[in-house]
């Protein structure tokens, strides 16, 4: 008992478990992450909760036990700021914003900092959650949900998917299992349309008991009136480009090219064009100079 007291209040000790205490930091910045880009569905959200309240609560005992160390107080005024991204990415997500939030704010007023320097950054926390808070809910209001999409251009805009109107019962996957195709339902009135999405979902992440699917980069492919539920506007199908087998789509019979794709595909073209028209250069140039030699 003596000795394991001994290696309890070793410094050297604490100092390592402080330094451990980062992974959960680091955990967390992934919970903002999958906040930010991902539609969760869970197969069995108690267990999972479970297991993530265990998590925040076992860090949270870890932190508390290395309170007096300079790496866990500076890592008290780190996770704050993470906590935020997850509160405003995450917002409505209760049980991921709680546990982690109460951890952070218990840690803040327990770690043994100055208190001059405690009182200042907490005024500034205090602060960016209120105003932050306010703002987002007033941005929400004025622009619905906020979602990083992708536009014709290949390039990031923001739009209003509401996650709560995504049809849980359509999901449209390719043949590789790289993409797939989900749709919206919206209502105006009496009249219902329907929205069609294409998302990567190969860069979905496996969670347990559940899947995070990536939403933030999908792009808009269709918009059509809701007439019959089950009819499908859109159809995967594979085409031949540039000699590649590729996953095209087929929206209302008209063929439309993966819009993942794309690009991917004009650069082999492109870089196929220059290496021919190089090998091409390369031809002529050595047929002139044979040529040139035999007048010789």
């Amino acid at each position: 008992m003596d000795k394991l007291t001994a290696i309890l209040k070793n410094v050297w000790f604490r100092r390592s478990v402080a330094v451990l205490c980062w992974g959960y930091t680091a955990f967390l910045i992934w919970v903002a992450w999958l906040c930010f880009g991902f539609h969760f569905e869970f197969e069995n959200p108690a267990p999972l909760f479970v297991l993530y309240l265990f998590v925040n609560i076992a860090a949270f005992g870890l932190l508390v036990f290395t309170r007096k160390q300079v790496i866990t107080q500076v890592n008290a005024y780190v996770l704050p700021i993470i906590a935020f991204l997850i509160l405003i990415f995450g917002f409505g997500k209760w049980f991921i914003i709680a546990p982690p939030l109460a951890v952070v704010i218990a840690l803040f007023f327990i770690n043994k900092s100055n208190e001059t320097l405690k009182t200042v950054l907490g005024t500034m926390y205090l602060l960016m959650f209120v105003i932050g808070t306010v703002g987002f809910i007033a941005m929400r209001m004025f622009m619905g949900n906020i979602t990083f999409t992708l536009d014709e251009s290949g390039s990031f805009s923001l739009s209003d998917l509401d996650p709560s109107l995504r049809d849980p019962d359509y999901e449209n996957v390719s043949e590789s299992g790289d993409y797939r195709v989900v749709r919206y339902i919206t209502s105006t009135g009496d009249r219902k349309t329907v929205s069609y999405y294409v998302e990567c979902a190969k860069e979905d992440v496996k969670i347990p008991l559940g899947v995070c699917k990536r939403v933030a980069g999908c792009r808009h492919i269709h918009t059509a009136a809701l007439t019959d539920i089950n009819y499908d506007h859109v159809k995967w199908s594979t085409q031949k480009v540039n000699g590649k087998t590729t996953e095209v789509l087929y929206v209302e019979g008209i063929l439309r090219e993966n819009p993942y794709l794309i690009k991917k595909i004009d650069a082999e073209s492109s870089s196929s064009s220059s290496s021919s028209s190089t090998s091409s250069s390369s031809t002529s140039s050595s047929s002139s100079s044979s040529s040139s030699s035999s007048a010789e």
